[in-house]
């Protein structure tokens, strides 16, 4: 039909659609241009802060003393709540257990446990966290940790330590109960022998 339509004609529905339909297009591209551009601006600010997360804990790894101090404080105001402050919590904690600091190295995990961070982080903080709760011989505070352990790649590490714990409390048949299923989640062709040593020496006297 706008083929028999004279250049006239045609130029003036140009304008009446225009008129209806071009505030609506402008805004609609300005706005598409806006959100890319904000994307882009969003993704390498996120880039360049995890680059920066990366070079501060790669610092802190590399240092000693008190400009390793120094640094852990930096990580945790220049970046809470990532994996990297996790990181250095749990290597603060290990630190602190070096150094017979056994509250300090709980507190420390406790942190790692209540931040913001992926789920894997806190269950081996618990993990952890656990084995000195059981070190200081509190074997309830340890089992109410476990518990809370959710990964499935964890549950071999949960029954073993729960298995440890149960021995410390004269329970063998719960702590075999335990090693046998912490052999049974571990993972395929790996070999753990001390955990096949605590199975087999809690085994009952009359299992074949």
């Amino acid at each position: 039909m706008a083929d028999y339509l004279t250049e006239e004609e045609q130029l003036e529905r140009l304008k009446s659609w225009w008129a209806a339909n071009g505030t609506a297009l402008v805004v609609g591209l300005a706005l598409a241009v806006a959100g890319l551009v904000g994307w882009r601006w969003y993704d390498a600010s996120a880039t360049a802060g995890m680059e920066a997360a990366s070079d501060l804990y790669e610092s802190y790894l590399a240092a000693a003393g008190e400009d390793r101090a120094a640094l852990a404080e930096r990580v945790d105001m220049e970046v809470p709540n990532t994996s990297y402050q996790a990181f250095t919590l749990l290597h603060r904690a290990k630190e602190a257990v070096e150094q017979d600091d056994i509250e300090g190295a709980i507190v420390l995990l406790q942190r790692v446990i209540d931040a913001d961070v992926k789920a894997p982080l806190k269950d081996v903080a618990r993990i952890r966290q656990a084995r000195l709760h059981q070190q200081q011989g509190d074997s309830d505070a340890a089992l109410a940790v476990l518990a809370k352990v959710r990964g499935a790649g964890f549950r071999w590490q949960v029954q073993e330590l729960m298995g440890d714990i149960h021995l410390a409390l004269g329970a063998r048949e719960k702590a075999h109960e335990a090693y046998a299923f912490a052999q049974g989640e571990a993972p395929q062709g790996q070999e753990m022998p001390i955990l096949k040593m605590k199975a087999r020496d809690t085994a009952p006297a009359d299992a074949t």
